[in-house]
């Protein structure tokens, strides 16, 4: 399903185009605060990990390399850490004992419930300071930007 394209000039596209890398720049590092006071302390890479294993628990290691954009080798130096740590699990999957799969453990749901309400924290504080018909419009901006997003990511294949 195609959606419109924008129009306007080169000019207006990059000054929008400028404007999104710092509301990017911005939103990492609210993200980055976000995680600050949530122990353990864990990297983004960590941070990614448990998203990707937490939306589809049972993934094998290759697959969540993928997902987070990490070579094999960093990827497993990265789940053996969030192992150790408590928060990561690696057992048989259910389809195939011989597969090994990866879940979260208690500790590693609790860990990642308390980030995103931090998260989701702090984001509200930041809107709090928005006029709330700017608010409204952010939220239907950001709803185009996700889907546009999408679009882009699956032409690329």
């Amino acid at each position: 399903m195609q959606r419109h394209r924008g129009e306007g000039s080169t000019e207006t596209l990059r000054e929008a185009a400028e404007q999104l890398a710092a509301a990017g720049e911005a939103i990492a590092a609210l993200v980055r605060e976000a995680a600050a006071p949530v122990e353990p302390r864990l990297s983004p890479h960590g941070l990614r990990v448990l998203s990707v294993v937490s939306a589809r628990p049972g993934r094998n290691l290759t697959s969540v390399a993928a997902a987070v954009g990490l070579g094999l080798p960093r990827a497993s130096r990265v789940c053996a850490a969030l192992e150790s740590a408590g928060l990561l699990l690696r057992g048989p999957t259910d389809g195939d004992r011989r597969a090994i799969g990866l879940q979260l453990s208690q500790e590693g749901s609790a860990f990642l419930e308390r980030f995103r309400r931090s998260r989701v924290d702090r984001a509200a504080a930041v809107l709090r300071r928005m006029p709330a018909d700017e608010r409204g419009a952010l939220v239907t901006a950001l709803g185009e930007l996700v889907l546009a997003v999408a679009a882009v990511g699956s032409e690329r294949g």
